[in-house]
Protein backbone atom coordinates (compact mmCIF):
# COMPACT_ATOMS: atom_id res chain seq x y z
CA UNK A 1 0.00 0.00 0.00
CA UNK A 2 1.32 3.57 -1.01
CA UNK A 3 1.79 5.92 1.84
CA UNK A 4 1.87 9.67 1.92
CA UNK A 5 3.23 11.14 4.98
CA UNK A 6 2.56 14.30 6.47
CA UNK A 7 4.75 16.26 8.29
CA UNK A 8 3.37 18.82 11.02
CA UNK A 9 5.98 20.87 12.14
CA UNK A 10 5.24 24.08 14.66
CA UNK A 11 8.13 26.36 15.51
CA UNK A 12 7.60 27.56 19.09
CA UNK A 13 9.22 29.41 21.70
CA UNK A 14 10.08 27.20 24.68
CA UNK A 15 8.98 28.10 28.50
CA UNK A 16 10.01 26.24 31.34
CA UNK A 17 6.63 25.42 31.87
CA UNK A 18 5.33 23.86 28.52
CA UNK A 19 3.06 21.24 28.45
CA UNK A 20 0.61 19.31 25.60
CA UNK A 21 -3.13 19.20 26.29
CA UNK A 22 -4.53 16.38 24.50
CA UNK A 23 -8.36 16.05 24.08
CA UNK A 24 -10.77 13.43 22.18
CA UNK A 25 -11.81 15.32 19.10
CA UNK A 26 -14.62 17.47 18.99
CA UNK A 27 -15.29 19.23 15.28
CA UNK A 28 -14.58 22.45 15.72
CA UNK A 29 -14.14 22.51 19.72
CA UNK A 30 -9.88 22.57 20.10
CA UNK A 31 -7.13 24.07 18.73
CA UNK A 32 -4.17 21.89 17.89
CA UNK A 33 -3.15 19.08 15.61
CA UNK A 34 -5.68 15.96 15.15
CA UNK A 35 -4.43 12.58 14.95
CA UNK A 36 -5.69 9.14 14.86
CA UNK A 37 -4.68 5.82 16.27
CA UNK A 38 -5.57 3.06 14.41
CA UNK A 39 -7.95 -0.25 14.38
CA UNK A 40 -6.15 -3.04 12.82
CA UNK A 41 -7.38 -4.99 10.23
CA UNK A 42 -6.43 -8.59 9.05
CA UNK A 43 -5.26 -9.25 5.57
CA UNK A 44 -5.46 -13.21 4.20
CA UNK A 45 -3.43 -13.09 0.32
CA UNK A 46 -3.89 -16.43 -0.58
CA UNK A 47 -1.56 -17.57 -3.34
CA UNK A 48 -2.30 -19.80 -6.59
CA UNK A 49 -0.93 -21.17 -9.75
CA UNK A 50 -2.82 -21.15 -13.12
CA UNK A 51 -1.62 -23.93 -15.67
CA UNK A 52 -2.98 -23.30 -19.18
CA UNK A 53 -2.12 -26.03 -21.84
CA UNK A 54 -2.40 -25.28 -25.88
CA UNK A 55 -2.41 -28.47 -28.24
CA UNK A 56 -0.35 -27.38 -31.20
CA UNK A 57 -1.55 -27.77 -34.67
CA UNK A 58 0.74 -30.71 -35.11
CA UNK A 59 -0.07 -32.71 -32.13
CA UNK A 60 -1.38 -35.81 -33.40
CA UNK A 61 1.48 -36.21 -35.79
CA UNK A 62 4.07 -36.01 -32.95
CA UNK A 63 4.30 -39.50 -32.47
CA UNK A 64 5.08 -40.29 -35.76
CA UNK A 65 7.28 -38.07 -37.03
CA UNK A 66 9.17 -36.91 -33.78
CA UNK A 67 8.84 -39.94 -31.65
CA UNK A 68 7.73 -38.53 -28.81
CA UNK A 69 4.49 -39.26 -26.37
CA UNK A 70 4.36 -36.06 -24.49
CA UNK A 71 2.58 -33.93 -26.96
CA UNK A 72 -0.44 -31.98 -25.46
CA UNK A 73 -3.53 -33.37 -27.15
CA UNK A 74 -6.49 -31.64 -25.06
CA UNK A 75 -6.73 -28.16 -24.16
CA UNK A 76 -7.10 -27.37 -19.86
CA UNK A 77 -6.65 -25.37 -17.17
CA UNK A 78 -5.65 -26.33 -13.99
CA UNK A 79 -5.47 -24.23 -10.56
CA UNK A 80 -3.20 -24.91 -7.80
CA UNK A 81 -3.61 -22.90 -4.41
CA UNK A 82 -0.10 -23.25 -3.30
CA UNK A 83 -0.05 -21.35 -0.19
CA UNK A 84 -1.38 -18.73 2.70
CA UNK A 85 0.12 -15.43 4.18
CA UNK A 86 -1.65 -13.17 6.52
CA UNK A 87 -0.88 -9.75 6.94
CA UNK A 88 -2.15 -6.91 9.21
CA UNK A 89 -2.84 -3.17 8.13
CA UNK A 90 -4.29 0.08 10.15
CA UNK A 91 -7.35 2.18 9.56
CA UNK A 92 -7.98 5.04 11.28
CA UNK A 93 -10.11 4.18 14.47
CA UNK A 94 -13.60 6.11 14.45
CA UNK A 95 -13.45 6.43 18.21
CA UNK A 96 -9.83 7.03 18.77
CA UNK A 97 -9.74 10.65 17.42
CA UNK A 98 -7.39 13.28 19.13
CA UNK A 99 -6.11 16.53 19.31
CA UNK A 100 -3.31 17.94 20.72
CA UNK A 101 -2.86 21.28 21.65
CA UNK A 102 0.43 22.22 21.74
CA UNK A 103 1.04 24.91 23.94
CA UNK A 104 4.68 25.78 23.65
CA UNK A 105 5.70 22.16 24.44
CA UNK A 106 8.80 20.12 22.94
CA UNK A 107 6.06 18.10 20.72
CA UNK A 108 6.18 20.28 17.85
CA UNK A 109 7.48 17.74 15.23
CA UNK A 110 4.37 15.49 14.60
CA UNK A 111 4.30 12.96 11.69
CA UNK A 112 1.64 11.65 10.50
CA UNK A 113 0.30 9.14 7.90
CA UNK A 114 -1.66 10.46 4.74
CA UNK A 115 -4.73 8.44 6.79
CA UNK A 116 -4.21 10.66 9.76
CA UNK A 117 -2.86 7.90 12.08
CA UNK A 118 0.04 9.16 14.60
CA UNK A 119 3.62 8.04 13.30
CA UNK A 120 6.29 9.32 15.19
CA UNK A 121 6.97 12.56 17.69
CA UNK A 122 10.14 14.52 16.81
CA UNK A 123 11.62 12.02 14.57
CA UNK A 124 11.02 10.37 11.17
CA UNK A 125 10.57 6.76 10.14
CA UNK A 126 12.55 4.72 7.55
CA UNK A 127 9.88 3.46 5.06
CA UNK A 128 11.23 0.67 2.90
CA UNK A 129 9.29 0.44 -0.44
CA UNK A 130 6.81 -2.38 -0.44
CA UNK A 131 6.58 -5.03 -2.87
CA UNK A 132 3.12 -4.72 -5.23
CA UNK A 133 1.46 -8.47 -5.39
CA UNK A 134 0.65 -8.65 -9.33
CA UNK A 135 -0.01 -11.30 -11.59
CA UNK A 136 3.12 -13.00 -13.33
CA UNK A 137 2.83 -15.25 -16.33
CA UNK A 138 5.87 -17.93 -16.43
CA UNK A 139 7.02 -19.36 -20.31
CA UNK A 140 9.36 -18.97 -22.94
CA UNK A 141 7.12 -16.55 -24.93
CA UNK A 142 5.60 -17.37 -27.96
CA UNK A 143 7.03 -16.87 -31.40
CA UNK A 144 5.10 -17.11 -34.49
CA UNK A 145 6.33 -20.69 -36.12
CA UNK A 146 5.12 -19.33 -39.95
CA UNK A 147 7.85 -17.18 -40.33
CA UNK A 148 10.35 -20.25 -40.25
CA UNK A 149 8.45 -21.95 -42.62
CA UNK A 150 9.55 -22.66 -46.55
CA UNK A 151 7.38 -22.03 -49.23
CA UNK A 152 7.03 -25.79 -49.88
CA UNK A 153 5.84 -26.14 -45.94
CA UNK A 154 3.40 -23.57 -46.72
CA UNK A 155 1.87 -24.96 -49.94
CA UNK A 156 1.22 -28.30 -48.41
CA UNK A 157 -1.63 -29.67 -49.63
CA UNK A 158 -2.47 -31.51 -46.40
CA UNK A 159 -2.11 -31.29 -42.51
CA UNK A 160 -0.06 -34.52 -42.38
CA UNK A 161 2.23 -33.39 -45.48
CA UNK A 162 3.10 -30.22 -43.64
CA UNK A 163 3.89 -31.80 -40.66
CA UNK A 164 6.26 -34.30 -42.11
CA UNK A 165 7.76 -30.91 -43.79
CA UNK A 166 8.53 -29.13 -40.62
CA UNK A 167 9.43 -32.43 -38.74
CA UNK A 168 12.26 -33.00 -41.15
CA UNK A 169 12.71 -28.90 -40.78
CA UNK A 170 13.17 -29.77 -37.13
CA UNK A 171 15.69 -32.43 -37.68
CA UNK A 172 18.03 -30.35 -40.26
CA UNK A 173 17.97 -27.46 -37.58
CA UNK A 174 19.28 -30.04 -35.18
CA UNK A 175 21.65 -31.52 -37.34
CA UNK A 176 23.18 -27.93 -37.92
CA UNK A 177 23.53 -27.52 -34.26
CA UNK A 178 25.25 -30.57 -33.52
CA UNK A 179 27.51 -29.66 -37.00
CA UNK A 180 28.40 -25.71 -34.97
CA UNK A 181 29.50 -27.89 -31.94
CA UNK A 182 31.59 -30.08 -32.87
CA UNK A 183 33.64 -27.91 -34.95
CA UNK A 184 32.27 -29.34 -38.30
CA UNK A 185 29.84 -26.93 -39.88
CA UNK A 186 30.66 -25.25 -43.50
CA UNK A 187 29.85 -21.73 -42.19
CA UNK A 188 31.29 -21.74 -38.72
CA UNK A 189 31.00 -18.94 -37.03
CA UNK A 190 34.33 -16.68 -36.57
CA UNK A 191 34.51 -16.67 -32.44
CA UNK A 192 32.70 -18.22 -29.67
CA UNK A 193 30.42 -14.78 -29.32
CA UNK A 194 29.23 -15.32 -32.77
CA UNK A 195 28.79 -19.42 -32.05
CA UNK A 196 26.35 -18.42 -29.23
CA UNK A 197 24.13 -16.08 -31.48
CA UNK A 198 23.97 -18.64 -34.04
CA UNK A 199 23.01 -21.57 -31.94
CA UNK A 200 20.62 -19.09 -29.85
CA UNK A 201 18.63 -18.50 -33.09
CA UNK A 202 19.00 -21.93 -34.13
CA UNK A 203 17.25 -23.16 -30.51
CA UNK A 204 14.95 -19.93 -31.38
CA UNK A 205 13.71 -21.85 -34.41
CA UNK A 206 13.25 -25.13 -33.32
CA UNK A 207 11.35 -24.31 -29.92
CA UNK A 208 9.18 -22.79 -32.53
CA UNK A 209 8.87 -25.35 -34.95
CA UNK A 210 8.58 -28.15 -31.96
CA UNK A 211 5.43 -26.18 -30.96
CA UNK A 212 3.06 -26.87 -33.49
CA UNK A 213 3.61 -30.53 -32.19
CA UNK A 214 3.98 -30.62 -28.60
CA UNK A 215 1.77 -27.40 -28.18
CA UNK A 216 2.05 -24.64 -25.40
CA UNK A 217 2.53 -24.48 -21.37
CA UNK A 218 1.39 -21.07 -19.64
CA UNK A 219 2.18 -20.77 -16.24
CA UNK A 220 0.83 -17.58 -14.54
CA UNK A 221 0.47 -16.60 -10.79
CA UNK A 222 -2.11 -14.85 -9.15
CA UNK A 223 -2.36 -13.24 -5.51
CA UNK A 224 -5.92 -12.55 -4.08
CA UNK A 225 -5.70 -10.11 -0.72
CA UNK A 226 -9.71 -10.46 1.53
CA UNK A 227 -9.31 -8.46 4.29
CA UNK A 228 -11.27 -9.65 7.94
CA UNK A 229 -12.65 -6.92 10.32
CA UNK A 230 -11.94 -8.15 14.21
CA UNK A 231 -14.22 -7.14 16.70
CA UNK A 232 -13.17 -7.51 20.66
CA UNK A 233 -14.12 -10.81 21.87
CA UNK A 234 -14.45 -12.45 18.45
CA UNK A 235 -15.02 -15.71 18.24
CA UNK A 236 -15.50 -17.41 14.64
CA UNK A 237 -15.02 -20.71 13.84
CA UNK A 238 -15.63 -22.20 10.55
CA UNK A 239 -16.30 -19.13 8.19
CA UNK A 240 -15.76 -19.20 4.59
CA UNK A 241 -12.88 -17.06 3.21
CA UNK A 242 -14.17 -17.68 -0.37
CA UNK A 243 -14.01 -21.18 -2.61
CA UNK A 244 -11.45 -22.48 -4.71
CA UNK A 245 -11.56 -24.74 -7.93
CA UNK A 246 -8.81 -26.36 -9.77
CA UNK A 247 -10.82 -25.48 -12.38
CA UNK A 248 -11.93 -22.00 -12.52
CA UNK A 249 -9.66 -20.60 -9.36
CA UNK A 250 -10.43 -18.02 -6.99
CA UNK A 251 -14.48 -18.20 -6.19
CA UNK A 252 -16.92 -15.88 -4.53
CA UNK A 253 -18.04 -18.00 -1.45
CA UNK A 254 -21.83 -18.44 -2.58
CA UNK A 255 -20.10 -20.05 -5.54
CA UNK A 256 -20.52 -23.81 -4.87
CA UNK A 257 -18.49 -24.40 -8.09
CA UNK A 258 -15.21 -24.87 -5.56
CA UNK A 259 -14.59 -26.22 -2.66
CA UNK A 260 -14.52 -23.61 0.79
CA UNK A 261 -11.26 -22.12 2.09
CA UNK A 262 -12.26 -21.45 5.87
CA UNK A 263 -11.20 -19.65 8.46
CA UNK A 264 -11.53 -19.56 12.59
CA UNK A 265 -10.36 -16.29 14.29
CA UNK A 266 -10.30 -16.18 18.24
CA UNK A 267 -9.27 -12.85 20.62
CA UNK A 268 -6.36 -14.67 23.05
CA UNK A 269 -7.51 -11.61 25.29
CA UNK A 270 -3.67 -11.37 26.04
CA UNK A 271 -4.54 -7.45 27.89
CA UNK A 272 -6.57 -6.92 31.05
CA UNK A 273 -8.96 -4.60 30.31
CA UNK A 274 -10.86 -2.93 33.41
CA UNK A 275 -14.59 -1.65 33.24
CA UNK A 276 -12.69 2.04 32.86
CA UNK A 277 -10.87 1.43 29.73
CA UNK A 278 -14.10 1.92 27.59
CA UNK A 279 -14.84 5.13 29.65
CA UNK A 280 -10.89 6.17 28.48
CA UNK A 281 -12.00 7.83 24.97
CA UNK A 282 -14.37 10.52 26.20
CA UNK A 283 -12.10 11.71 29.12
CA UNK A 284 -9.67 14.51 29.10
CA UNK A 285 -6.09 13.07 28.29
CA UNK A 286 -2.92 14.34 30.28
CA UNK A 287 -0.37 13.31 27.61
CA UNK A 288 -0.05 11.68 24.03
CA UNK A 289 -2.63 8.56 23.77
CA UNK A 290 -1.41 5.08 22.27
CA UNK A 291 -2.21 1.77 21.97
CA UNK A 292 -1.72 -1.48 23.66
CA UNK A 293 -2.54 -4.00 21.42
CA UNK A 294 -4.20 -7.19 22.28
CA UNK A 295 -3.67 -10.95 20.12
CA UNK A 296 -5.63 -12.81 17.72
CA UNK A 297 -5.28 -16.26 16.85
CA UNK A 298 -6.27 -16.93 13.11
CA UNK A 299 -6.51 -20.39 10.74
CA UNK A 300 -7.02 -20.67 7.76
CA UNK A 301 -7.47 -24.41 5.76
CA UNK A 302 -9.42 -26.51 3.60
CA UNK A 303 -11.21 -30.03 4.40
CA UNK A 304 -7.96 -31.85 3.71
CA UNK A 305 -4.80 -29.03 4.29
CA UNK A 306 -4.29 -26.50 6.69
CA UNK A 307 -2.27 -23.83 5.22
CA UNK A 308 -1.53 -21.24 7.98
CA UNK A 309 -1.67 -20.64 11.95
CA UNK A 310 -0.50 -17.55 13.15
CA UNK A 311 -0.71 -14.82 15.81
CA UNK A 312 -1.78 -11.39 14.98
CA UNK A 313 -1.80 -7.88 17.01
CA UNK A 314 -5.04 -6.28 17.11
CA UNK A 315 -5.53 -2.75 17.92
CA UNK A 316 -9.27 -2.65 19.32
CA UNK A 317 -8.26 -6.26 21.54
CA UNK A 318 -6.35 -4.28 23.80
CA UNK A 319 -6.41 -0.71 25.58
CA UNK A 320 -5.87 2.83 25.23
CA UNK A 321 -2.75 4.13 27.58
CA UNK A 322 -1.46 7.60 27.89
CA UNK A 323 2.14 8.78 28.08
CA UNK A 324 2.86 11.45 30.18
CA UNK A 325 2.95 15.24 29.05
CA UNK A 326 6.15 16.02 30.97
CA UNK A 327 8.28 13.66 28.85
CA UNK A 328 7.56 16.73 26.41
CA UNK A 329 8.49 19.53 28.23
CA UNK A 330 10.97 22.14 28.41
CA UNK A 331 13.93 19.80 29.69
CA UNK A 332 12.89 16.74 27.59
CA UNK A 333 12.82 16.53 23.55
CA UNK A 334 11.70 12.71 23.17
CA UNK A 335 11.35 11.22 20.46
CA UNK A 336 8.64 8.52 19.51
CA UNK A 337 7.74 6.05 17.01
CA UNK A 338 4.26 4.38 16.87
CA UNK A 339 3.43 1.45 14.62
CA UNK A 340 1.11 2.48 12.42
CA UNK A 341 -0.70 -0.63 12.35
CA UNK A 342 -1.68 -1.19 15.95
CA UNK A 343 -0.72 2.14 17.56
CA UNK A 344 1.56 0.48 19.64
CA UNK A 345 5.00 2.29 20.96
CA UNK A 346 7.54 0.69 19.05
CA UNK A 347 10.22 2.87 20.56
CA UNK A 348 11.27 5.88 23.23
CA UNK A 349 14.10 7.73 22.92
CA UNK A 350 14.96 11.08 25.07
Amino acid sequence: MKKVFLLLTTMVAMSVNAQIEVNSFTPGANEGVTYCLPDTRIEVTLNATCIKRTPGEFSRYAERYLRTKNAIEEAGITWKLDGITVNTIGTPSPDKRYTIKLNNSKASNIMLCENGVIESINTRANHNAEPQEIATKDSKGRIDASQYMTEEMLQATSSAKMAELVAKEIYTIRESKLAITRGQSDNMPKDGQAMQLMLEELDKQEHALMSLFMGETDTIRYSKSIIIDVTEGCDINKEILLRFSRKLGFLDKENLAGEPVYYNLRDLKTVNKTEDDSKKKTIKKEGICYNVPGKAEIEVYTRSRKYLKAEVEVAQLGTTEVLSRSLFNKSNNTKVLFDTTTGAIISIEK
